[in-house]
């Protein structure tokens, strides 16, 4: 066995110890996350993708309706392609048909994606005329929609519906 002062030696070397310890296995971890964290980066840099969708940009936009069905391998998970009227600042986008009647509701970031048209579309003259509107006939729009969707709201709760 060892004597009383003997522990107490060794314990007083060991706590001497724990902090240089300690601080290798710091800079260990952080490296460590560096590295991973870079890593992902490479592996994923091709999959994550931000669009800065302007004006006149075709986007499909994701069919969330047929998220809970049933049969939902056998419908289109994306809906057929749209014009982007304007990006709003929350992120959300204001889109029309081809033909050019606009949406009702705005679509969040999330449901949009690029669409690669393989050749130049040219648009007809309604959609040409949303592309080039006024920032205070776009205010007047999003303000209809906005009253659309709270009078909806409104519906919803006195009715019960949904």
């Amino acid at each position: 066995m060892l004597s009383k002062e003997k522990l107490i030696k060794l314990r007083a070397i060991a706590l001497a110890k724990h902090v240089a310890h300690i601080e290798k296995m710091r800079e260990k971890v952080t490296k460590e996350k560096i590295r991973r964290t870079l890593q992902l980066e490479r592996d994923l840099q091709h999959k994550i993708e931000e669009f800065d969708l302007g004006p006149g940009s075709l986007v499909l936009v994701k069919n969330l309706a047929i998220e809970m069905s049933a049969d939902r391998k056998m419908k289109p998970r994306y809906l057929r392609p749209v014009v982007v009227v304007r990006k709003l600042q929350g992120g959300t986008y204001i889109l029309a048909e081809l033909s050019g009647p606009v949406w009702q509701n705005k679509v969040a970031a999330f449901r949009v994606l690029l669409y690669l048209s393989r050749r130049k579309l040219n648009f007809n003259l309604e959609v040409k005329e949303l592309l080039d509107a006024s920032e205070e006939n776009l205010r007047k729009f999003t303000a209809e929609s906005d009253r659309y969707n709270h009078t909806r709201e409104l519906t919803v709760k006195l009715f019960d519906w949904e």
